[in-house]
This record gives C-alpha cells, sequence and structure tokens, in this order.
C-alpha cells in the first residue's frame, strides 16, 4: 500500500475557517453521526445473525468486542493524535507539519497492526481467555477471532483515514465510505450466515470484504504521496502521541474494564456473559452517535483554537452539549421504555434478554451524562490539553468502572447498575478538570517545542 496524504480541498479548509462554528459544527458532525451508527449497527446486526447459533458462541462474539476494543486502540490513538494535530496546523498555515504528521500516522497504524495481528494469531486461544472467556468459550470463539485479527491492518489504517479526513473538514467522503461499507457488510452477513450457512465463517468473511470496502473508499478521498513525507522524527511521533494520548487511555481502560467485566460475569454463567455482552453492543450505538457528534467538534475546535480564536471554540463546545442534550432525552425515554422488545431478536435466550433489557435500562438513566463527559474530554483533546483530556477520557470506565468492578461482592444487581454509577461519577469529576478550560486565556503559542501543548501547567 501506498502512503498517503490528506486531500487538501479549498472546500473543507473555508469551511473549517468560517466564524459560523455552529454550522461548521453541524456539517461535520451529523456525517459523523451517521458514520458511527452505521458501523455500530453492524455488530449489532451480527449480534442477530449469530444469536440465531446458541448462546455460547454470541458469548463468543460478546467477548470478541474486547478484541476488537484493543484493535481500535491503536488506530484510534493515531487518528485522533494526528487529527487533531493537523487541524491545528491549518489553523496556523503549517501544511508541511501536516503532511508529515499525516503519513507517519498512516504508515504507523499498518506497521503496528500487522505486528498486533501476528501475534494476535499465535495467541487466539490465550488471549481470549485473557478477555475473559471461560475455556469451552474460548475455544468456540477462536476461528472468529482470527477473522477479527485479520481485520486489524485494514481497520486501524482505515481508522487514521477517517481521522485526516475530519480534520480537513470532509466529512461526507468519510460518511460514504462508512455508509457504503456497512451497507455491503449487513448484505454479506445475511447472504452468508441464514441462507448459505456458513456460520461464524461468513461472518468472518463479511467482516473482512466490510472493513476492505471502508478502506478502498476512504483512501479514494485521500492523495497519494511520497514516501519523503512520512517523518522518523521524535518530534513528529511527540505531536501525534500529545493529542492521542487521551485517546490511548479511553480505549485502554475500555478494554480493562470489558475485561474485567467478562471475568466478573463468567461466574454468573454464559447467559449473564451472553447478556451483557449484547447491552454493551446496544449501548455503543448512541455513545457511537456522541462520539460521532465530536467527531464534527473536533476539527472545529483545532482549527480555531490553532488560530487564536478561543471563544469561538467555547461557543462550539457549548452548541454541541446543547445538541446532545436534546438528542439524548428522547432516546433515553425510548431505551428505558421499551429496551425488552429492542433487544428480544438480538437476544440468544430469555435469561440473555433479561439481563440485557435491565443493563440497558440502568444504562440509558445516565446517557445524558456519558454524552457530556464524551464531549468534555473531545473538547480538551482537540485543544491540546493532553493531562485534562486524559482525566476525563478514563474516568467514565477507567477511574470508577474499574474500581467498582474489582469490589466483587456486590452481585448480580452491582454488575448491572456498575456502569451507570460510574457514568454519574466521571460526569462531576470531568466537570471539575474541564470547566476552567474556557474561563482564562491559554496561550496560543503553537511554535515547535510547545506544540503539544500537554497542559502540565
Amino acid at each position: 500500500m501506498l502512503f498517503l496524504l490528506i486531500h487538501s480541498e479549498k472546500g473543507g479548509l473555508f469551511l473549517l475557517a468560517s466564524p459560523d462554528v455552529r454550522r461548521q459544527t453541524l456539517r461535520l458532525g451529523i456525517p459523523g453521526v451517521l458514520s458511527m451508527l452505521a458501523s455500530s449497527f453492524c455488530t449489532l446486526w451480527e449480534a442477530l445473525m449469530l444469536s440465531r447459533e446458541n448462546t455460547a458462541l454470541s458469548c463468543a462474539v460478546g467477548v470478541s468486542f474486547s478484541l476488537v476494543t484493543l484493535i481500535q486502540t491503536i488506530g484510534f490513538t493515531l487518528a485522533t493524535g494526528a487529527g487533531s494535530f493537523v487541524s491545528r496546523c491549518l489553523g496556523r498555515s503549517a501544511e508541511q507539519d501536516a503532511h508529515a504528521a499525516a503519513s507517519t500516522a498512516l504508515f504507523l497504524s499498518l506497521l503496528l497492526s500487522i505486528v498486533f495481528m501476528a501475534v494476535g494469531l499465535l495467541f487466539t486461544q490465550p488471549l481470549l481467555r485473557l478477555l475473559g472467556a471461560s475455556s469451552d468459550t474460548a475455544a468456540s470463539g477462536a476461528t472468529y477471532a482470527r477473522y477479527v485479527l485479520l481485520t486489524a491492518p485494514i481497520l486501524c489504517p482505515a481508522l487514521v483515514a477517517s481521522g485526516l479526513l475530519r480534520a480537513k473538514g470532509k466529512m461526507v467522503p468519510n460518511m460514504v465510505a462508512y455508509l457504503v461499507g456497512s451497507a455491503v457488510g449487513i448484505t454479506l452477513l445475511f447472504l452468508l450466515v441464514p441462507c448459505l450457512h456458513l456460520g461464524i465463517h461468513g461472518a468472518g468473511l463479511a467482516m473482512l470484504v466490510r472493513e476492505g470496502t471502508t478502506l478502498f473508499l476512504l483512501l479514494r478521498s485521500l492523495k497519494i504521496g511520497h514516501l519523503r513525507d512520512i517523518s522518523l522524527r521524535p518530534r513528529v511521533f511527540q505531536n501525534i502521541m500529545a493529542s492521542g494520548l487521551p485517546t490511548l487511555l479511553r480505549q485502554a481502560v475500555i478494554s480493562l474494564s470489558s475485561i474485567l467485566l467478562f471475568h466478573v460475569c463468567a461466574a454468573f454463567g454464559t447467559s449473564v456473559s451472553a447478556g451483557m455482552g449484547l447491552a454493551v453492543r446496544a449501548a455503543a450505538l448512541v455513545s457511537s452517535a456522541v462520539i460521532g457528534l465530536g467527531q464534527g467538534l473536533q476539527p472545529v475546535c483545532g482549527f480555531q483554537y490553532g488560530a487564536g480564536r478561543l471563544s469561538l471554540c467555547r461557543d462550539a463546545y457549548i452548541f454541541c452539549q446543547k445538541i446532545a442534550l436534546l438528542s439524548l432525552i428522547p432516546v433515553s425515554l425510548a431505551f428505558f421504555l421499551f429496551s425488552q422488545r429492542l433487544l428480544a431478536p438480538f437476544a440468544p435466550d430469555a435469561e440473555a434478554l433479561h439481563i440485557a433489557a435491565a443493563s440497558l435500562r440502568a444504562q440509558s438513566v445516565v446517557f445524558l451524562a456519558q454524552g457530556a463527559v464524551t464531549l468534555m474530554s473531545i473538547v480538551a483533546q482537540s485543544m491540546g490539553f493532553t493531562v485534562r483530556a486524559s482525566l476525563a477520557s478514563v474516568s467514565r470506565q477507567g477511574i470508577f468502572c474499574v474500581l467498582i468492578l474489582l469490589c466483587r461482592n456486590f452481585g448480580l444487581p452491582g454488575l448491572i447498575l456498575c456502569q451507570s454509577i460510574s457514568d454519574l461519577l466521571a460526569l462531576f469529576f470531568s466537570y471539575m478538570t474541564i470547566n476552567s478550560l474556557f474561563k482564562r486565556d491559554h496561550p496560543t503559542d503553537f511554535s515547535s517545542s510547545r506544540f503539544s501543548h500537554s497542559d502540565v501547567r
């Protein structure tokens, strides 16, 4: 694969430079929401197809969700780090630095994902056991896990390419790639699993084709660059990781909490594990939509902050919080009232359905808190405040959720309420961390020695 650069089109930069940050954020956020929802719906559709096989297989797929999260850690870290850095570079008209960061991030995503895939394929079953699968579940889920690992060198560069397109304000090509990829994946999954009865192999092949189609379409929206655009200088990597560190920490603690969750669930049986895994995937629809909105906020805030317009960053952030609030209220009510009906087609048995519905109902009560925390982290990250963004990122599923899961004497009701309690605690913690961000003037000197702006003051 040739190394690539983000496509420099005047339309995207003109949109980012506009002082009408509300219009900017909506135009960039709506495609992001649709893209994220399409990907999340694919995982639910996959759960629907495979839940008809048996409960153990459904549980194995749920455990493999943690494996997907580990792979996404590589892609999201480099995508968000390079994307935030590129947006700030464009705000100060430093296109050469933007090109170097973009090409380097793509190269690193391919290299690191290949290493991860190779190690995972050698130790598939031990890896699944580490992620919380029982011996029987690990054996039945190993085949599906190998397909997940094979997608790593496709998924990670796709996530980085998507982040670079967003950094330039090019959300429509990004949306088209994910919608087409998801449509292809959903169609193939239906044809290969229930029609041709290929089972887990059909689901794996559909996943590979889906991710490959998405990557192909994303790369078509990028410009082919040269090997010289890749920089091995430590400063470039430092700038990428300074902005990507909050994402790395967030994804790491999501993986850790998922591992702990399934280890705790294993003590209650396979149906509980399957039910909690289904609830996690269903709740991911809401969190994905908020992240999609944040994907519109990120380039806007990064560009405006790079240009020294702090007030416009604040306006965009407050606008996104209002949009999330108004949108999540009816969604929360719908999930709370109809959780059992919504999840019934996806559950492999009655007990799994009961657990999934109870967990989703508990999480729906705090969807507003979840959305607020996510946007707090994104705005701090896009402006380059690494420490604050990192603290907000890890609060939900790291600081609080992991601590609650480590206290194993709470029983099944405590397991169901764990994430909801964590979300409420994270809301207050993140507000105290991020609240002062717009209350004082911060330096806008983005010289090479301070561009990472790691916010240790």
